[in-house]
């Protein structure tokens, strides 16, 4: 597939409401090379601090095109972004295969989407997730916020996500972080960094 539209990088007047939230990303794991991040961004409002933590961070974003204004705001100068393909299924495999090539990856949904297309996008991940050979033991990092600003952290089986993501409301935010390749990633980055993004 090719890229047919990039978000232009980055906001240099760092008034972004990303901007406005630095403070609360130091905290936040680091993100690494073959990571899969998987981050609610509310269309509006204040953004939920993992979003902009990739968002600085990720070597590649991709997006739902709702949200591009938002990404426009808070990508940094250099930053690298792409809207999402419409089908679920074709934008979890663009994800994939970017992170199995040693790239961190920031997959980001519309917050309170009905839950059950919700679930069916992040089974859409799982699914391409697997058919890669991620292990279904793998422990993956879970990050939600509710409309309180309850904050929570838990870890749990690769194989359990979607039912995980399935049992939280809709004005929960949450930020899934899938180390799917990482263990292996640094053999790869020789061989595709001179191949660039694009592709």
């Amino acid at each position: 597939m090719s890229i047919t539209e990039v978000i232009p990088a980055g906001n240099l007047a760092g008034a972004s409401p990303c901007h406005q939230r630095k403070d609360a990303t130091p905290s936040l794991p680091v993100i690494s090379p073959g990571q899969l991040w998987l981050v609610e961004l509310p269309v509006a409002g204040a953004p939920f601090a993992p979003a902009c933590h990739v968002l600085d961070s990720a070597n590649v974003v991709i997006y739902d095109r709702v949200l591009a204004d938002t990404v426009a705001d808070s990508l940094p100068l250099g930053g690298y972004a792409e809207p999402a393909a419409v089908q679920s299924e074709v934008a979890a495999a663009r994800c994939v295969r970017f992170a199995r090539d040693g790239w961190s990856v920031a997959r980001l949904l519309p917050a309170r989407l009905p839950q059950r297309e919700r679930t069916r996008r992040v089974q859409d991940i799982v699914d391409e997730l697997a058919a890669a050979h991620v292990a279904g033991r793998l422990s993956v990092s879970i990050l939600a916020e509710a409309a309180d600003g309850i904050e929570e952290r838990f870890e749990t089986r690769f194989d359990d996500v979607a039912a995980v993501v399935a049992s939280y409301p809709r004005d929960t935010r949450l930020a899934i972080v899938i180390d799917a390749f990482n263990s292996d990633a640094a053999t790869r980055l020789h061989a595709v960094a001179a191949n660039g993004l694009a592709g």
